[in-house]
């Protein structure tokens, strides 16, 4: 078993429960990596809202962000790939969710964006935690209008997260995008739903990104935990769930590790480099 390529979920997988990646999971991607394993962030996180975490992964190259709508070289500050939603669409998208009373935010060029309204009143208007606002806050860019902004970007946009609308509208809301067509829906928890093109996902991007560096699906391990996972798990040879992952995860591998909030990586990767260095 040559593991060349380790595609890292995020949310649940990489990061505790306290949105920390652990001393010892750091060290174990650092061992991996010096024998070989390119490491890479797959997340559905927007570029910006993993850049802290970038500055003590030196050793990751590329990133598949958005659920796969981008992928990213770091070292030469360009994109290898994008799979974007056509800004018409995209206004569509807007336009129905407007109705649900919830927060959209708008992936775009590796930037998150919010609506100046929400931005101001995240408390209020959505009974946020001091937590989550402060999150909200650092990973989103507050401007006037939205649909202005979609309108602005004429190549489209890579992905919408909607989230604080009433727990009873999910399912409308839900339905009313699958309507629309041409859109691919997830979610990374209960509370949201991910917008994305049709056909976008990690597992999409992740296959884009390999193909790139020559290294066959056999040779790829993805780690996850949530449904935006589902699709890079299939893809790849070596599918890997976290001991938290929902149940229809699991069932998609017989490699079940420890939980994100017991160093499950680390567990995992210094047993596997250790017996197939």
């Amino acid at each position: 078993m040559e593991i060349k390529l380790i595609a890292l979920d995020m949310d649940g997988t990489l990061l505790n429960n306290r949105k920390e990646i652990s001393p010892r999971t750091l060290k174990a991607l650092e061992t991996a990596s010096q024998k070989g394993a390119e490491t890479v962030i797959c997340t559905g996180r927007v570029m910006q809202g993993i850049r802290d975490y970038l500055s003590i992964l030196p050793f990751v190259r590329y990133c598949v962000t958005s659920n796969g709508a981008s992928v990213f070289d770091l070292k030469e500050n360009r994109y290898l790939h994008q799979n974007l939603i056509p800004t018409q669409k995209a206004q569509k998208v807007l336009q129905l969710y407007r109705s649900s009373g919830g927060l959209a935010e708008v992936y775009s060029r590796n930037m998150s964006y919010m609506s100046m309204e929400d931005y101001g009143d995240l408390s209020n208007r959505y009974g946020a935690s001091q937590t989550v606002r402060s999150y909200l806050l650092r990973k989103n860019e507050p401007v006037e209008s939205l649909s202005q902004l979609i309108e602005s970007r004429t190549e489209g946009v890579e992905k919408f997260n909607l989230s604080f609308f009433p727990a009873v509208t999910y399912s409308q809301i839900w339905n009313r995008l699958n309507v629309l067509g041409g859109l691919s829906l997830t979610y990374s928890d209960i509370r949201n739903i991910e917008v994305n093109v049709h056909d976008c996902n990690k597992g999409t991007g992740l296959a884009a990104l390999a193909e790139d560096l020559n290294i066959p699906a056999g040779q790829v391990m993805a780690i996850g935990d949530s449904l935006n996972d589902r699709e890079m798990l299939l893809y790849a040879g070596h599918p890997v769930a976290m001991g938290n992952a929902s149940d229809d995860i699991k069932a998609l591998t017989d490699t079940v590790i420890h939980s994100n909030d017991e160093d499950g990586i680390a567990h995992f990767l210094e047993i596997l480099f250790q017996q197939y260095s």
